[in-house]
């Protein structure tokens, strides 16, 4: 049996950031256990792109520009939401926690829940839509007690 097995995890994420800590409720504190970065999620779109749109022409008076798909910066951020899936995955696997308490603005949550597996969202015990990773550790740790004990 794992020293972990009853542990509780915060998740607290934004596009380019998140903290994973270990939730203590006697006395009610927080240990950060990871931090995993992602600064492409800051770049500019002609930063994440090698080269301008291309051109092209079609008939004797027609042409336009080649325009992407998809918006890079977008597509880095869904990288990153797909990276934090994965590891909190391969976290329970080895069953480092047995509840997860995810904290990120309303887009990342959304993002992150579509790549969650079945079995990290059982996990999960509350979902709380909040931008809150610029808050101090006792500040977070007194919005969690607010926002979980009410």
């Amino acid at each position: 049996m794992s020293s972990n097995q009853h542990a509780t995890w915060v998740l607290i994420l934004n596009s380019n950031e998140c903290r994973i800590y270990k939730l203590s409720t006697n006395p009610y504190q927080l240990a950060l256990l990871k931090e995993i970065l992602h600064p492409a999620s800051k770049l500019k779109d002609i930063e994440l792109t090698s080269d301008k749109p291309g051109r092209y022409k079609a008939d004797n008076f027609a042409h336009g520009a080649f325009t992407q798909p998809s918006d890079p910066k977008e597509i880095q951020i869904d990288d990153f939401s797909r990276q934090v899936a994965k590891e909190l995955n391969n976290d329970r696997n080895i069953e480092a926690y047995k509840n997860l308490i995810v904290v990120a603005p309303p887009h990342m949550n959304g993002l992150l829940f579509q790549h969650l597996n079945k079995h990290v969202k059982q996990l999960v015990t509350h979902n709380i839509k909040n931008d809150i990773l610029n808050l101090t550790e006792p500040e977070l740790a007194e919005f969690l007690h607010q926002h979980i004990l009410r």
